[in-house]
Order: C-alpha cells, then structure tokens, then sequence
C-alpha cells in the first residue's frame, strides 16, 4: 500500500508540473505568436466592384485603391464582378471569409435599395455587409429641355399639373426612378417615366427632346448644364451643392423635406475582426484624403467624405428606411 500511495503521489506531481508547463508554454506563445490583424495584410487585397469597367464606380474604386496600397504596402486590385443589378458581387463578398482580403465598393443603392425591390435576394446586405467607410457623396439634379416654358420648380410643378401625364421622364438608373417617385408623389404630378440604360443616354435625349427631362447625379450633370444643352431647376440634396452652390434645392424650392442623396462605400463581410477593419478604415481614408485623389474625385461631381465604420453604418438606416417606405406607398416594382 505504502508504494501504491506513492505512485498515486507521483503521478500527481507529475500531473500538476505537465498543467504548469503547458500553461507556461501557452503563455509564451501567445506573447510571441502575431496575431491576423498584426500580419494583416501578407497578401494582395481585393474589391469586388459590381459593375463593368470605366464607369464611376470603377473609376473611383482605382483611383482609392492605388493610394491604399500604399499605405498597406500591398497590391489592392479591383475585381469588376458585374451582374443581376450588383447582386452577384455583391453575394460572392457577403460569402467570402471575414478576413479583411475581399472587399466590395458599390453606390449606396444596392444595400439600401435592393432588398426591398429584389425580396429573393441571396443575401441580406444590411447584415451580411458592414462598412468600411463612405468614400462619397453626390446629389442628383433635375435637368428640363430647355422647349419647356418653364424656369423654377414652381413653373414646371404648375406645368406638370396642367399637362398630366403628357411630359416624359428619362430614369437611367434605380436612383433616379426612386428619385422621381419622390418628387411625383411630393409635388402631387404625374408623368411618364421612360427607362434608359444610363445617364448619358438619358441626356442625349433630354437635350434632343426625345425627352423632356431627367434627373441624373450632379458629375454627370454639369457638361450639359455648362453646355446650354440642358437647363437645372433644382438638386435633390439636403443643402446646395459646393459643386454647384447656385443650383437651388428641392426642399427650399417649395417641397420641404424633400432630400435624396446617393453615396458610394467600401464594405467587407460581416464579422471581420476589429483591428482589421480600423487598418482597412486608416488606410482608405487616408486614399481619400491625398491631393491627387481628392482633386480627381471633385473633378468628378463627387463630394469626398472619409468618415469612420460607424458613421458610414448610422447614414444606411435612415437611407434604408425612407426607400423602405417609398416603394412599399408608391407600390414600385422593378425589372428583374
């Protein structure tokens, strides 16, 4: 027996010096081993951007991404990833591992817009994405041929009503029909709307009469307003536009209230780690806030903001819950 209790003693000792050893051992690796987010990045980083090449997304997208990589001291390449109204690459980032190398830039639309217009969506965007920051912000301005006799909102609003449904209206996006939705049901008019594949079309044919008018984003907006081609009666931001502060707004233009605004943003998957995405945040707005890249952004009818994850979350909801309510009142459906 004297030996058995010995053996049981030693096999305790022997029990507790492994624990302690094995302790110890995690200890020190935990303060040598590097985490991901002290690593991050070791690999080139790509952004989903869910749309074809050359248009503004594209071209903002690069123009940040070039300037990250520096600062990163990685390659940031863009991946143009474009399909089924964005929700292609919009889907294949949701999906992707949390780790901070996939990322998405897209216009505020498709996380704000879609889920309540494409309800068999793959993802839920509001969730499954989450901000890295707002790269920037453009209103919309409403361009008349210049054949209407009219000269301010109130002109045209009086035009409107008393030619209902006569005038037609060039949508050249998802924005812009909501856009429009707002300001028939607003203003009390109606009219037709005419899809269009893009903005520039929908100039052309505003300008050639085909058309009578259209809204589309201020950058794109402002070669035909200098041109005479196409007359501005008012923006749809909150406040006038630095770009083009002499354009009056809707809201002050006798619909109070009235205010849509498009933005452009950096997302990655849900559940990326915290330290990643404040590396991510750092090195984006930093993009953004170069010279170079800001001039160009500006040149382009952009307003630059760079703010933090959480500021570019708080500004969604609001988004979400006023087109949430507009297509659900107006009964909007669209194209699949």
């Amino acid at each position: 027996m004297p030996v058995q209790n010995g053996s049981v003693s030693a096999r305790s000792c022997l029990a507790a010096c492994l624990a302690a050893f094995l302790l110890v051992a995690a200890t020190l690796w935990i303060a040598v081993s590097p985490s991901a987010a002290q690593t991050f990045p070791n690999r080139p980083i790509r952004i989903v951007v869910p749309a074809a090449a050359g248009g503004a997304l594209d071209v903002i997208s690069r123009l940040m991404a070039i300037k990250a990589s520096e600062v990163l001291k990685q390659q940031v390449y863009i991946e143009n990833k474009p399909g089924a109204n964005w929700i292609i690459g919009m889907d294949a980032v949701a999906k992707a591992a949390p780790d901070g190398y996939t990322l998405l830039f897209i216009a505020s639309s498709g996380i704000t817009v879609n889920p309540f217009v494409f309800p068999n969506m793959p993802l839920d965007p509001l969730h499954d994405l989450t901000p890295v920051t707002t790269a920037t912000t453009t209103d919309f301005v409403l361009l008349v041929n210049p054949s209407l006799p009219v000269k301010t909102i109130g002109d045209f609003i009086r035009y409107l009503k008393a030619n209902p449904g006569k005038l037609n209206h060039a949508s050249n996006s998802a924005t812009t029909m909501l856009v429009s939705e707002l300001f028939k049901a607003q203003a009390g008019v109606e009219y037709v709307d005419v899809n269009y594949r893009g903005a520039s079309q929908a100039i052309q044919d505003a300008a050639a009469g085909v058309v009578q008018f259209c809204f589309v984003d201020l950058g794109t907006g402002t070669s035909p307003i200098e041109g005479k081609l196409l007359v501005p009666l008012a923006i749809t931001g909150p406040v006038r536009s630095k770009l083009n502060p002499s354009i009056p707004t809707l809201a002050e233009s006798g619909l109070p209230g009235y205010s849509v605004s498009s933005s452009t943003l950096l997302l990655a998957p849900a559940n990326v780690p915290a330290e990643i995405m404040a590396q991510l945040n750092a090195a984006f707005r930093h993009s953004l806030e170069t010279p170079e890249v800001n001039s160009k952004l500006v040149a382009m009818g952009q307003v630059v903001v760079g703010n933090s994850a959480q500021e570019a979350e708080a500004l969604l909801k609001p988004e979400a819950d006023q087109f949430r309510k507009l297509i659900a009142d107006r009964n909007i459906q669209f194209a699949k």
